[in-house]
């Protein structure tokens, strides 16, 4: 894991491998193909934020949907 905002990210919510890799799985499923970026930094931050990481991806997918994340 080389990618900045990921390790901050890990060791500001203490978010092991397997957390980080759907956290990036979620970021992928909302149509994003770049973890650096803006969008989809805001999109994590807003994961780890209100602790729905351990959701099934559907749910936090659809709820990202509903909150105005993704853009239909």
């Amino acid at each position: 894991m080389e990618n900045k905002f990921l390790i901050d990210l890990s060791i500001k919510y203490g978010l092991d491998s397997a957390h980080v890799s759907k956290l990036v799985d979620m970021i992928y499923q909302c149509g994003l193909e770049e973890v650096d970026g803006r969008e989809a930094q805001r999109i994590a931050n807003y994961i780890c934020e209100m602790n729905i990481l351990d959701k099934p991806a559907e749910e936090v997918v659809e709820e990202l949907r509903l909150k105005g994340f993704i853009q239909e």
